[in-house]
């Protein structure tokens, strides 16, 4: 059993490291409930794999201080009776236990395990480990033109659009009854035309939108799954709300995008 207890605790440190990442995910997508168990789990896990090591340590070293104490008042008493015994310079520490290769090996293979498993979840972009089942999914992704060329120009604006979007108040003309009412249309002024940003990578859509005029734009998982888009350069715009040659301002602008090589990523 001491052979294998080593082994044991390398694979509760791998999974406490998992279920505190998983811990992590929970609170990222507000689960106060699921970031409590994951977190508890982790940290019980993570004592059993170093709770007997780092108790081990302690022990080793009170014992240390102990025989360095006694042999200090051993020597003291030994000095005031005149033994020349007590200048002998203290014994060699206590030797600490072979590490042994195999378990430095399985170490070293779990940790690469669990950062492997992280960064693919980053790139995957953060999933809700709550979240519904991928596969069964009910919300598809939007639909996405069949080309992935990227427009060099922004179309021009829409008249209907930006008449209705423009702040009027009419002025009563010579022939005009002063009495007459005025029509005042309230609205957020827009700053900007929206270009055809469908098809690009989400790096490269929001480039552009800013290149329009506008800085702050949003971006959403089309397929419903909650995806954080942690690299944007990994996802691909689906859909884009308002259409190209609306009128937009800050905020305006929701983009519905799914990671390069899944469907409806317009290859």
């Amino acid at each position: 059993m001491k052979r294998v207890a080593p082994y044991l605790r390398v694979v509760a440190g791998m999974f406490a490291a998992i279920f505190v990442w998983m811990a992590f995910l929970y609170v990222m997508h507000g689960d106060v409930a699921g970031f409590l168990l994951m977190l508890g789990i982790g940290v019980g896990l993570g004592y059993l794999a170093a709770g007997k090591l780092i108790r081990d340590r302690r022990a080793r070293l009170e014992a240390e201080r102990s025989a360095l104490a006694a042999r200090a008042e051993a020597g003291h008493q030994a000095y005031l009776a005149g033994d020349p015994a007590a200048l002998a310079p203290p014994p060699d520490p206590t030797p600490r236990p072979p590490v042994r290769r195999g378990v430095v090996i399985a170490a070293a293979v779990a940790a690469l395990f669990v950062v492997f498993g992280i960064v693919t979840d980053i790139q995957d972009g953060l999933e809700d480990p709550g979240g519904p089942d991928p596969t069964n999914s009910t919300t598809p992704p939007a639909a996405a033109p069949a080309s992935r060329t990227m427009p060099t120009t922004p179309p021009a604006p829409s008249t209907t659009v930006a008449a209705a979007a423009t702040t009027t108040t009419p002025v009563p003309s010579p022939t005009t009854s002063a009495a007459a009412p005025t029509t005042n249309v309230a609205h957020t002024a827009p700053t900007a035309v929206m270009p055809d940003v469908t098809c690009m990578d989400l790096q490269a859509a929001q480039d552009t939108i800013q290149a329009a005029g506008v800085f702050y734009s949003r971006s959403i998982d089309a397929t419903g799954r909650g995806r954080a888009q942690i690299l944007d350069r990994n996802w691909v715009v689906v859909s884009q709300a308002p259409a190209s040659g609306v009128l937009i301002g800050e905020g305006d602008v929701v983009l519905s995008v799914v990671k390069d090589g899944e469907p409806g990523d317009c290859s």
